[in-house]
């Protein structure tokens, strides 16, 4: 009898030696292992800790956000080969059971107590774990030892270890050893949580710098361009029902397409409808479909892979997805090619595209103005433009009058223009003549408010201090200035201002007027220099792009 207890306490501190050995090989094993691997190595850690306990299973049971259940994981589970067809059945029997885990309840109350529940026998448990046995039974559990892991004081899971073959039991000394073996399984879970919770935050602070910056660099170069955010200029009857207009619009997120000839003032507009609403504490972004080459404007809308084509070294972000929560508007949206057409269609109905080189979508919430000096009913017709596309910017149209429909707002822009430019310059001019009033009045102004104001941009500059010398154009059939009063010089000036504003004065980059030109942007401004063309001031009445 006495041969028999040695040998029982000989085994036992035997198992207990392994025990502690196998416990600081897996207590080591995760300092400094890579949180990828963490899944991967607690399987085959709860493997070796089975079959050293002589289990045929041994699990890891998480609790669920509801601090409350407890639910099992494959991922955290280990169970010999000839079980790989029960688990599977098992697995779908929790996927359609909703109710599955509530016949575990018992063993859940136990964990929350703090107490291990345990059985050599099914027959051994209390009459309220009657759920418990008819489950077990049906999984073909003979023996069973759960334990209740705590970390930081909180019940965040149990380590469960059982048989299905023969009745097992193990010594009460097993137990603490067993409580800390689940205690690095579970910090070493929770510190793949912790580094993974790190990296989406990262990666949400890397998304939003990535926004500011956007938006820095954007206002910056919105601020060098010259563009102001100033009152709407005017009281004519067509503008206060523009404005109305504007103002029913702003505040929902609905597309709108801004119509009017060139220099009436859309861009403005669009800026205005911006201003009123939600979007407005970020920046009014925008784009001048006419302005880049067909190959370059769907990289500037939509972005682009490293290595999408020749010279593309680093991913760029589009407009489209620098515009997220803002505005972004598309003048000379009648000049998009027909290829992106269908793609701009998708981001409208969608919110969702993809970069240039790139297969992951990316959504989008971004509002969408658009402008065209077109007809785009008739590009529609002559096969141009999408009607679909058309369809789906025509939502909410406004339509902007040219100048000769606002004849009324002609003193307003001229008094505007030259208090403007005469403070810029340094000069005081008295006020302009009611004749001189009329006589631009009288003109067609088939440049409408952009030729108005340089107009007066270049009287204020050639006139005298004091005395205000406007020349009216000289109008031709179509009200303009004849061909026969400029001189090569006067036309190249013309262009070269013309190629300026539309790309808002920006002389170098892909979008800059040196590339239209086909000039070094060196040449360009020594050309600028010698024709006397200077970048104006901010411009804040209905004048500028658009």
């Amino acid at each position: 009898m006495r041969s028999l207890e040695t040998e029982n306490v000989s085994k036992l501190l035997q198992d207990l030696l392994r025990f502690e050995q196998l416990l600081s090989e897996i207590s080591a094993r995760y300092i400094n292992l890579p949180v990828e691997r963490i899944e991967e190595v607690i399987k085959e850690d709860l493997g070796r800790l089975g079959q050293m306990l002589e289990a045929d299973r041994c699990n890891l049971f998480l609790i669920t956000e509801d601090k409350y259940t407890f639910k099992f994981n494959t991922s955290f589970s280990w169970w010999r080969e000839e079980d790989n067809q029960f688990v599977a059945g098992l697995v779908e029997w929790m996927e359609k059971d909703p109710g599955f885990f509530d016949n575990f309840q018992y063993q859940f109350d136990n964990w929350h107590k703090g107490k291990a529940v345990r059985f050599v026998n099914l027959g051994t448990l209390p009459p309220e774990a009657e759920k418990l046995k008819r489950m077990y039974a049906r999984f073909g559990v003979k023996s069973c030892l759960s334990i209740p892991i705590q970390v930081n004081g909180l019940t965040m899971g149990a380590l469960l270890v059982s048989t299905v073959h023969n009745h097992r039991s193990w010594p009460d000394e097993f137990l603490p050893r067993l409580r800390i073996f689940g205690e690095v399984f579970l910090n070493a879970i929770a510190r793949k949580r912790s580094e993974e919770d790190l990296k989406k935050a990262f990666t949400e602070i890397k998304k939003l710098k990535e926004r500011i910056e956007a938006d820095y660099l954007y206002l910056r170069s919105e601020i060098n361009l010259g563009h102001d955010f100033g009152d709407i200029i005017g009281k004519s009857s067509a503008l206060k029902e523009i404005l109305v207009m504007a103002k029913q619009v702003a505040p929902t997120d609905a597309t709108v397409l801004i119509l009017g000839e060139t220099g009436t003032g859309k861009g403005l507009i669009a800026r205005g409808i911006h201003n009123g609403s939600s979007r407005k504490d970020r920046p009014f972004m925008q784009i001048n479909c006419a302005a880049l080459a067909p190959t370059l404007i769907e990289s500037e809308l939509f972005g682009h892979e490293r290595g999408a084509f020749t010279g593309a070294q680093t991913r760029r972000i589009g407009r489209f997805e620098m515009a997220g929560g803002t505005t972004l508007f598309l003048d000379e949206i009648g000049e998009l090619p027909p290829e992106l057409q269908a793609k701009l269609l998708r981001v409208l109905q969608d919110g969702e595209f993809e970069r240039v080189g790139g297969n992951s979508t990316i959504r989008t919430d971004t509002r969408v103005i658009a402008a065209t000096n077109k007809d785009l009913a008739a590009e529609v017709e002559a096969g141009r433009f999408r009607r679909d596309l058309w369809y789906r910017l025509s939502i909410f149209p406004i339509r902007v009058p040219p100048l000769r429909d606002r004849l009324e707002d002609i003193p307003h822009f001229v008094s505007h223009f030259v208090d403007k430019y005469g403070k810029w310059i340094g000069k005081k001019f008295d006020s302009v003549p009611q004749r001189t009033i009329r006589e631009l009045q009288g003109y067609h102004w088939p440049g409408n408010i952009r030729e108005l104001e340089n107009l007066i941009e270049r009287a204020v500059i050639t006139s005298a201090e004091g005395h205000l010398r406007i020349e009216i154009p000289v109008p031709g059939k179509d009200g303009k200035r004849s061909k026969t009063d400029k001189t090569l010089q006067e036309y190249e000036r013309d262009y070269i201002i013309e190629v300026l504003e539309d790309c808002y004065w920006r002389i170098e980059g892909i979008s800059g007027a040196s590339v239209r030109l086909g000039m070094n942007p060196s040449t360009l401004r020594t050309r600028m220099r010698k024709l006397g063309i200077h970048k104006p001031p901010p411009r804040n009445a209905l004048s500028p792009k658009g």
